[in-house]
């Protein structure tokens, strides 16, 4: 067996992300957003259509042959709720939450464009006057953790050492 050298080359003393990140960041990412990912996953997977309607604002019609799509999108959304609900609670390190963090974010770039491109781009999702209900439940429920993986890339709130 060959033996194993470490090296402290390069490498930052680990920080505590739960000494260091807001609590009501670590309760958006741990907490809020997993369920609404889960509940996501199981709406995706049990009734894709009801999904397409409310992010298309009807103006989608759900083939069935698409169905494999929907399955991939549960599939991401359960990653998320692993991610958040599990790997963030159990590893304690500022500098992994920062490259999840910014993981996640190239999802959520694509899933944003995604949501403006279900209306009719970005000019229809910019013209407020215009948004459902359903508009509304699809920003809230995504905006707010886009925003608090933004914050903590960035490092506002968070406490430095």
């Amino acid at each position: 067996m060959a033996p194993t050298y470490t090296s402290n080359v390069g490498r930052t003393a680990r920080v505590s992300a739960t000494a260091s990140i807001p609590y009501i960041y670590r309760l958006v990412l741990t907490t809020i957003e997993p369920f609404f990912a889960v509940s996501g996953a199981i709406l995706v997977f049990r009734k894709p259509g009801d999904y397409l309607s409310t992010m298309s604002r009807s103006s989608a019609t759900f083939v069935p042959s698409t169905t494999f799509l929907y399955t991939e999108l549960g599939g991401a959304w359960l990653y998320f709720t692993f991610v958040e609900a599990v790997v963030l609670r159990r590893f304690d390190d500022l500098n992994l939450w920062k490259y999840l963090c910014l993981g996640m974010l190239l999802s959520d770039a694509a899933y944003c464009h995604s949501a403006a491109q279900a209306v009719g781009g970005w000019k229809a999702w910019a013209s407020l006057a215009d948004w459902t209900a359903e508009d509304y439940l699809v920003f809230v429920t995504t905006a707010p953790m886009v925003l608090v993986r933004i914050l903590i890339i960035l490092g506002v709130g968070i406490k430095k050492r």
